[in-house]
């Protein structure tokens, strides 16, 4: 509704602009789209929902760096606007800038509806942090909220497990978030397998993994080291 209102209350020229631009992204061109919520945004600069609309498009094209800026006009015109400042922490995160992302991620926290996605991230910046405990207290906590983000959670935990030499814990927790399947959940299980040595167990979860997202390169490469553990060796 926020997003809507932004919308309503825009000039004709930067709603245009706007509409121009998520056309294009409906298409696939999120190139071509920029320019056009560069156009909105600058024409109408206190709207958060050009902002968040610009630094989603840069972020589609992998210059994350690029879209930190507009994700933070967003989150501070309008820290309840959906997805603002979740995706400024995102963005932080993904840039190395873990102390940073605790600010926006927190206000995420306070106002999104999902708050488990949100205390994930938190949870992983404190673990960048080399702040553990407070990184697994995190991770259970969003786990312990059971809400729509309760896949993210596990896998962000079932990632932090395997990272403290924990494979097994790791493995019992994953094979509970499967549901529903994805190839990234696949793999973190297959990871968590091979950790574990259980090597059958790890190949099938990865071929999964692959068979669901073809491109997966980090499911294909462990895939493929295992498969070579796997091949007897000549007589």
């Amino acid at each position: 509704m926020l997003a809507l209102l932004f919308l309503l209350l825009a000039p004709p020229e930067a709603q245009e602009a706007y509409q121009r631009g998520t056309s294009l992204i409906a298409q696939g061109r999120a190139g071509e789209a920029l320019p056009h919520f560069q156009r909105a945004a600058g024409l109408d600069p206190a709207n958060a929902q050009y902002w968040k609309a610009l630094g989603v498009t840069f972020a589609s094209m992998e210059l994350l760096r690029d879209s930190v800026e507009p994700f933070s006009n967003a989150c501070k015109l309008a820290p309840e606007l959906e997805d603002a400042c979740y995706y400024l922490g995102r963005s932080l995160y993904a840039t190395d800038r873990y102390r940073e992302a605790l600010a926006p991620l927190a206000t995420a926290l306070r106002v999104d509806r999902v708050k488990g996605r949100a205390e994930t991230a938190l949870a992983q910046c404190r673990e960048a942090l080399g702040e553990d405990r407070a990184a697994e207290a995190g991770f259970r906590a969003a786990l312990g909220r059971k809400d729509g983000a309760q896949q993210q959670s596990s896998i962000g935990y079932g990632r932090f497990l395997i990272r403290q030499g924990r494979a097994q814990e790791a493995a019992r927790l994953l094979e509970g978030a499967q549901i529903p399947e994805s190839a990234e959940s696949r793999y973190v299980l297959g990871l968590a397998y091979s950790q574990s040595s259980r090597i059958l167990e790890a190949v099938a979860a990865l071929e999964r993994a692959v068979a669901l997202q073809p491109g997966h390169q980090a499911a294909g490469l462990l895939l493929a080291k295992l498969r070579v553990r796997l091949t007897p060796l000549p007589q």
